[in-house]
């Protein structure tokens, strides 16, 4: 596993806290810890990953990955990755790693966001797009991956925990009773009924789903 987390607001985010919630994300990836920021961006932005290396271990492969004014930060694994990396080839496409990583990326520079739709594996990532001036998330079809968000009118928090939004947000997040209440009455079924998560604000990006986020912060489903 790997870890993801981001942040895109107007607050003055202090890098030492980036830092802090790079050090919180070793556990999920002790190979490597890294983060981007887009000087496209007007708005303070820091993308996060924590690497646990497992395909193709070498440091070229590393994340944020950048490609074309496209950078990606990436927790799962894409199994048919050589074939989709095969098709590409045959587009033109001209790898530097041997990563799963890679293809995802390239995959999304040929197809965007319908490149979701030929992946067999599991994931939540985010990529930077500083050609369209967006953020795509996207989180597998069985929501094996975990990606959470917080979003207000000033900044847009996102992370495979919890804890790394929470390390990101000046602001203290509340207890959501009602999400406990339904655990302890209805069981861990209850954890899927919605998008809720135990602390309010906090939302679970739903399985199966993709969110573009432009950089003035407007957010629409894909």
């Amino acid at each position: 596993m790997c870890g993801i987390a981001g942040y895109i607001g107007s607050n003055d985010i202090k890098l030492e806290r980036v830092n802090q919630c790079l050090k919180l994300m070793a556990n999920r990836g002790p190979d490597n810890q890294s983060y981007y920021s887009s000087k496209k961006i007007k708005k303070k932005n820091f993308f996060l990953h924590s690497r646990l290396s497992i395909i193709d271990i070498n440091d070229a492969a590393n994340q944020p990955l950048k490609l074309e004014n496209r950078t990606l930060i990436f927790n799962g694994e894409i199994y048919n990755y050589l074939e989709l990396k095969d098709d590409l080839l045959k587009k033109g496409h001209k790898f530097k790693t041997q990563s799963d990583t890679e293809v995802l990326l390239r995959s999304y520079i040929q197809y965007g966001e319908n490149c979701v739709k030929k992946f067999i594996g599991m994931w939540s990532f985010a990529i930077v797009d500083e050609v369209k001036n967006i953020i795509f998330l996207s989180r597998d079809n069985f929501g094996e991956k975990p990606l959470f968000f917080f979003k207000n009118e000033n900044e847009f928090i996102f992370g495979s925990e919890i804890k790394f939004i929470k390390k990101l947000c000046s602001q203290q997040f509340a207890i959501n009773n009602k999400k406990i209440s339904n655990f302890l009455t209805l069981g861990y079924r209850s954890l899927n009924f919605d998008k809720e998560t135990y602390f309010k604000d906090i939302f679970s990006l739903e399985p199966g789903s993709n969110l573009i986020l432009e950089f003035d912060l407007k957010t629409k489903k894909s």
